[in-house]
């Protein structure tokens, strides 16, 4: 068997499959479902009633230093393909499904759910009178081709799959980064198994604030990011994949004075460079962890609902300021630690608090534009909360700030109704009984 691949001409299946295939750790999860098996397995059986040689498209491969072809691209339609050939020949053996598969635990159970929807696609087939058990096999085999691109080095491998769209699913910033993380780790299966495990738990849960992300997309998309930009006097945005070489962290061989400095530091901080690999995956569990405790104790719905009446219509009328309050805290926390006197502590969490709550009565509508301006504008006393915490030298730089008069009470509107009257009454008593 050649231990080349010649990518001038495709491919047929079963000549692809009898190379040593493996799934990388630095893949995402295999995600097709029911009905994207079946679109595929449709459209191969429309070409194999016309007795047509179907192509599928590119995959793209990486021959690694222990000669296995990492599958980069391509992995959606190699492990549906090969679970149809086991269906139709329970004897066919397959590397690549043999091999260990170390992306998420939901693609070994995704693989269980699909064997048995292929089987149920063939049962529906085999009842058709022109149906032909060996000849579909033989077609599949010999008439399904790709054409093949080879990454030369690991580094081009991560570039491709970077740049590579699935037609089901486009990969996200924080996928990218996991399978860049993933790829800078040391070949250890099973500490790759347990940080995978960890990911695939924050991957499927959601912070109890916001419902509409899982957990490492609401740290990367809407707090880390944020409290970076806002930190340096930048306007925030939405993550994206052009931003994601800010958390790609320094290597090993790097031997930058900042690298060097930050090497033998073991506290992770948001504007702090980490080391690739291991120290990612430490850091996002880490940061996780720290802000469903923020959350637990410092409840801005909570602290609403039992000071006053406005958690009502709270959900979808603050995700904004939610924003705000528990950036703000996390920023704070991340700078000086969780063993800040708590006399201090509370002085800045009421600040954030009421620094929060300002903006909702000053905007009827509040978006990311809302933010921005509010946090980088200053004024003589309030000034970018983010930007002094990530330059204070001790907490008692922060006690200086204050929160700008709210002015007069608003009109009630039809876009937030008595909200923001009601949190102009609210602030003004706690002001007064302060």
């Amino acid at each position: 068997m050649s231990d080349t691949i010649d990518q001038d001409e495709s491919i047929a299946l079963a000549n692809l499959l009898k190379k040593d295939l493996v799934i990388p750790s630095y893949q995402r999860a295999y995600e097709w479902d029911k009905k994207n098996v079946y679109t595929l397995l449709d459209d191969i059986y429309k070409y194999y009633v016309k007795r047509k040689n179907t192509n599928l498209g590119a995959i793209i491969l990486y021959k690694n230093k222990d000669g296995v072809f990492e599958i980069v691209d391509g992995q959606q339609r190699l492990i549906t393909l090969s679970l149809l050939l086991k269906v139709l020949n329970q004897n066919y053996e397959n590397r690549l499904l043999d091999n260990p598969i170390l992306c998420i635990a939901d693609t070994e159970a995704r693989i269980v759910k699909n064997y048995y929807a292929i089987k149920e696609f063939i049962d529906m087939l085999a009842k058709s009178d022109n149906w032909n058990k060996a000849a579909f096999y033989d077609y599949l085999t010999n008439n399904i081709r790709f054409y093949i691109l080879e990454s030369k080095s690991q580094d081009e491998a991560f570039q491709l799959f970077d740049g590579r769209n699935s037609k089901y699913k486009d990969l996200t910033p924080v996928d990218l980064l996991k399978a860049y993380h993933l790829g800078a780790l040391d070949d250890n299966f099973f500490e790759k198994r347990e940080i995978l495990q960890s990911w695939d738990k924050n991957i499927n849960e959601s912070f109890s604030i916001d419902d509409s992300c899982n957990k490492i997309e609401y740290l990367y998309n809407n707090v880390l990011f944020n409290i970076y930009n806002w930190s340096l006097n930048k306007e925030a945005k939405p993550f994206t994949k052009d931003d994601v070489y800010l958390y790609k962290g320094f290597k090993e061989e790097d031997k930058y004075a900042y690298v060097e400095y930050c090497r033998g530091n073991t506290a992770h901080q948001i504007n702090k460079p980490f080391k690739s690999g291991k120290d990612f995956f430490t850091m996002t569990d880490e940061y996780i962890k720290t802000f469903d405790a923020l959350i637990k104790k410092y409840n801005l719905k909570d602290k609403l609902a039992q000071e006053s009446e406005i958690a009502d219509g709270f959900d979808h009328r603050f995700r904004c300021i939610n924003y705000l309050y528990y950036c703000a805290l996390f920023a704070f926390f991340d700078r000086f630690g969780n063993k800040v006197k708590p006399f201090y502590a509370d002085m800045i969490e009421s600040f954030i608090f009421e620094y929060s709550l300002a903006l909702r009565i000053k905007r009827a509508v509040v978006s990311l534009n809302s933010l921005n301006k509010y946090i980088l504008e200053s004024n003589e006393t309030r000034y970018n909360f983010f930007f002094e915490c990530n330059n204070a030298l001790g907490v008692e730089e922060l006690l200086k700030l204050e929160v700008d008069s709210i002015g007069d009470r608003p009109a009630n509107d039809e876009k937030v109704g008595e909200i923001r009257g009601k949190l102009w009454d609210y602030l003004t008593e706690r002001s007064a009984a302060l």
